[in-house]
C-alpha cells in the first residue's frame, strides 16, 4: 500500500490519519513511567533485520521461579502505517507487576517497500520465537501466552491467532477496536483507480496481481483474505475479550457484530464489552474501561492458572 491499503477501496485517508493521530495523542498524554521495582526491563531488542523489527520485554522479578511463566504480547495500532510499541508501555508496566511477562512489538509498516499484511504476520511469529529464546537466556521459561492489540494491532492479533501456527500456546486474545471484516472497513469503490486496487490487493495478500476486469465479488474475496472473521472455526476460535465503541465511526459496530455472530454460531466463549458513549479511542466510558481491566485479570487467572 504504498499509497495505502485503503485508498483503492473507498476508505477515507483522513479517517485513517485520525486513527494514527489518536494513538499518538493517547501515548503522549498518558505516557507512563517505568520504575525498577516493577520488574526487569529489556528494550529495543531486535528480532529481525528490518528497521521496525524490535520489541521491549518486561519480566517479573524472580521470574525463573515461575514454572509456567505467561506472556502478554501487545501489538500497537496506527492504521498499519504508524504507531509504536511505546503505545502499550502502560499495559506492559501494569501486568508485569501482576507476575506476567509482557512485551510490546514494532513491525514493518505498509509505507515501506514490499510490505504487506502477510509480512506483519510473519514478523509476529518471528518476534514470539525471539521473545521465547531471549527470555530463556535471562532464566525465564515462558510456556504460554496471550495476544493483545488495539485497532490495526487488534486486527493483526486476531488474524495471526486465527490463521497462523502458534510458536507458544495462545490461551486467549484481548482485542480493542480491531477491524474484523475488511468488506465493512473498506467499502467497494467502483471509481477506484487500477493502481490503487492493485496496491490494495498486494497489501492484503502479499501478491502482485493484474486486476483488469476484476468484479466486486472478486475484490470482496481479497478483502476476506485479510479479514480475521474468515478464519474463525471450531479449532481456531480462542477465548477472547472484544472491546468496541458503540459510537466508533471508523471500526463500526458491524465488526463486533460479525465476531459475535461467528463465535455464537460455534458455541465458543468470549466476552464482549461495548463502550456505549465512546468512539474509536474508547475514552468516554471509565466504568467500561475498569470492566475491561477486570475481565483481563480474570482471563489471566483462569487461562494462565495464576
Amino acid at each position: 500500500m504504498k499509497s495505502c491499503l485503503k485508498k483503492g477501496c473507498g476508505c477515507s485517508l483522513l479517517a485513517l490519519a485520525v486513527i494514527a493521530l489518536a494513538a499518538i495523542v493517547v501515548a503522549y498524554i498518558f505516557k507512563p513511567k517505568w520504575h525498577d521495582e516493577y520488574g526487569e526491563r529489556f528494550v529495543d531488542i531486535a528480532y529481525g533485520e528490518r528497521a521496525h523489527n524490535t520489541y521491549d520485554l518486561y519480566l517479573p522479578h524472580e521470574s525463573a521461579r515461575i514454572d509456567s511463566l505467561a506472556l502478554i504480547l501487545y501489538i500497537h495500532g496506527g492504521s498499519w502505517l504508524g504507531g509504536d510499541k511505546k503505545d502499550h508501555h502502560g499495559d506492559c508496566y501494569k501486568w508485569v507487576q501482576e507476575g506476567y511477562a509482557t512485551a510490546s512489538m514494532n513491525y514493518s509498516l505498509l509505507n515501506e517497500d514490499s510490505v504487506s499484511l502477510m509480512t506483519m504476520l510473519d514478523e509476529i511469529e518471528r518476534c514470539i520465537r525471539h521473545i521465547d529464546s531471549y527470555a530463556l537466556q535471562q532464566g525465564a521459561h515462558i510456556r504460554q501466552m496471550a495476544i493483545a492489540g488495539t485497532s490495526a494491532g487488534g486486527h493483526l492479533a486476531m488474524l495471526f491467532a486465527y490463521s497462523r501456527q502458534h510458536p507458544l500456546p495462545i490461551k486467549f486474545e484481548a482485542i480493542k477496536v480491531g477491524p474484523a471484516d475488511f468488506r465493512v472497513l473498506f467499502p467497494y469503490d467502483e471509481k477506484a483507480e487500477k493502481k490503487d486496487v492493485e496496491n490494495f490487493v498486494f497489501s492484503c495478500t502479499g501478491k502482485r496481481m493484474d486486476v483488469s476486469g476484476a468484479s466486486r465479488e472478486w475484490i470482496d474475496s481479497i478483502k476476506l483474505v485479510a479479514s480475521p472473521v474468515s478464519y474463525i472455526t471450531d479449532s481456531t476460535a480462542l477465548p477472547a475479550i472484544f472491546a468496541y465503541g458503540e459510537k466508533d465511526g471508523i471500526v463500526k459496530p458491524a465488526h463486533y457484530h460479525a465476531l459475535q455472530a461467528r463465535y455464537d454460531s460455534l458455541g465458543k466463549s468470549y466476552d464482549l464489552i461495548v463502550y456505549p458513549n465512546s468512539g474509536h479511542p474508547l475514552w468516554n466510558d471509565k466504568d467500561y474501561s475498569e470492566r475491561y481491566e477486570k475481565t483481563l485479570s480474570d482471563y489471566c487467572k483462569k487461562f494462565f492458572g495464576y
